[in-house]
Formats: C-alpha cells, structure tokens, sequence
C-alpha cells in the first residue's frame, strides 16, 4: 500500500526508485489500494499510467474516463488525479512519474520546450491509444523506462535519460499546436481545491470543521461544497472519512495497535463509529479486514 506525505504547497511527496535518481517505475495492483481508488492528490510530477491486464477509471481534476487494456494516460503537472475501480475489477498497471526539472537544466530547452507542456491549460490529461502511431511508440518507450529502471543494468540512467528526452519530445511535437496557457475560473477552484484537500491530509488526525476546511481554500462554506462536488464528486466530509479510513489501513498493519488506538490516530471519536463507517465502506470491520490481509505477513 502506498503512503501519501505532502510538501508545503500541499502537493505529494512522490516516493521514487532510488534516492538520488528521481524517478518511479513501479508495478502495482488496484487492489492494492483500500477500495481499490488510490486517494485523490497531486503533484508536479509528470505521471503515466500503462495498463497490463483489465481495465482502470481514472478521474482527472473532476471528470471520470475509462481506461482500456493496452491504453496509458500522461497526467500533466499540477492536476488533481487518482485511479480506481468502478466495477470492482482489477487491474495489473505501471506507473511511471519523474519531474520535468530533470530534463530541464538547460534554460532554452526548458523555456521552449517543458514549461509549455507543464503549463498548457487545454491538455491537463491525454490518453494514449495505441492504435495511433505515434501514442503506440510513446508507450513503447515508457515501457522501456520501466524495464531500465527495474533492471538497473550499468548506464542505465544515461539510458532512461534519453528516452525521457525522447518522450518530451513526442509530446510537445503532437500537443503543440492546441497549447493554451489561460488562465481560467477552473484553474482557481483547482488550486482551492489542491489546499483544501492539503489541509484535510495534513490534518485528517484532528477534529475537523466545515469552515476550516473551506478556510484553506479561502472560500466560503457553500464554494467549498460546490468545489468538491464538481472535482471529487463528493462532500468534503465524505472526503475526510474516506482519507481516514485510508490512514487506518495502513495502521492495521501495525499488529501491536489496537483498533480503538486507530481509531483515535486517524481521527474517528472512538472504536465503535469508526467499526461502524469501516464495515459500511468496506464491508467487513477493521479486525475482520486485519486478520484477512495481515496476518500472513
């Protein structure tokens, strides 16, 4: 299960490969995740997502597409995202994420070239299909990028280097002439929404109100709501419940806490309202869902 920290300006910290090489190319599972949706967050990175086997909803700064096996989806800097399951499927997928400041080092190319991309208001997301040419060769590479990074074979870095170049290149070359960097009224409730959400993850352990939430957003009670319901489709209750049940899972793993010690890290009043919202969400309680997924550990 993967963890979710954030750095000041409440993005992700995305956590990468190596330590001093930025980038992720992981395998993972969609049940891997608590409800199989991975929480709602962003960060500056650039993040692609390739499926292996079966299929994947993905939710883009509101909006909800479905992803097909063989397809993958470039997610620009700065956007609201996660994945999930509608139909409780599953699905078998890469994710590869690395930021463009490291192909960046050079002022023209960065001024030219990635901060038009990173900027372009008109392609927040583009879905690769791998029917189209160009899109099938740029999954082709991601695909090497993932096997370099998990291989580690000698000069690999120069390797995946090159292919990152190379990857920049497709899609600056084939976005370019739709780029837009316009500020609109959705870019604003976008960044309301990216230090409400901060807020509430920063600060899921506490006692959270309405107006304080919204206070992150510097919006009121009823723009706040609004804002949720047209990004996340949800209320920003039901987002906080959602991220601390997250949280608990993660804790569950951790056998010498106790489900009311949970309970109280992540928030909830007590061990009987957060056995009572778990087993509603996830359809068996915290003990139940410790003892099926922990206990061969």
């Amino acid at each position: 299960m993967l963890k979710m920290t954030l750095l000041n300006d409440n993005s992700e910290v995305v956590s990468y490969n190596f330590a001093d090489f930025p980038i992720r190319a992981k395998k993972s599972l969609l049940s891997d995740y608590p409800t199989m949706a991975a929480a709602n967050h962003w960060h500056t990175d650039w993040e692609f997502i390739l499926l292996l086997n079966g299929k994947m909803s993905y939710s883009v700064n509101g909006k909800s597409y479905e992803l097909q096996e063989g397809q993958a989806i470039f997610i620009n800097s700065e956007q609201m995202h996660y994945g999930y399951s509608a139909d409780g499927s599953d699905c078998n997928f890469i994710c590869i994420l690395f930021p463009p400041s490291l192909i960046s080092s050079i002022t023209r190319i960065k001024e030219t070239y990635i901060l038009p991309v990173c900027e372009d208001t008109s392609n927040p997301f583009f879905i690769l299909h791998p029917e189209i040419t160009w899109q099938r060769n740029l999954i082709e590479l991601l695909k090497n990028v993932y096997e370099l990074c998990n291989e580690e074979k000698d000069g690999f870095e120069l390797h995946v280097m090159s292919l990152f170049n190379t990857i920049c290149f497709s899609l600056y070359n084939n976005i370019k002439d739709s780029i837009s960097i316009q500020e609109t009224a959705d870019d604003k409730k976008l960044e309301a929404m990216h230090n409400m959400t901060g807020y509430i993850q920063k600060n899921y352990q506490k006692r959270i109100t309405l107006n304080e939430i919204a206070a992150a957003g510097n919006v009121c009670r009823s723009s706040c709501c609004d804002i949720f319901k047209l990004i996340l489709n949800k209320t920003p209750v039901s987002y906080l419940t959602e991220y601390r049940l997250e949280k608990s899972i993660e804790l569950l793993k951790i056998s010498s806490l106790s489900v009311t010690e949970i309970a109280l890290q992540c928030g909830f009043t007590g061990s009987s309202y957060f056995t009572e919202i778990f087993h509603k969400t996830l359809g068996c309680t915290p003990s139940q869902y410790r003892r099926k997924k922990f206990n061969n550990l």
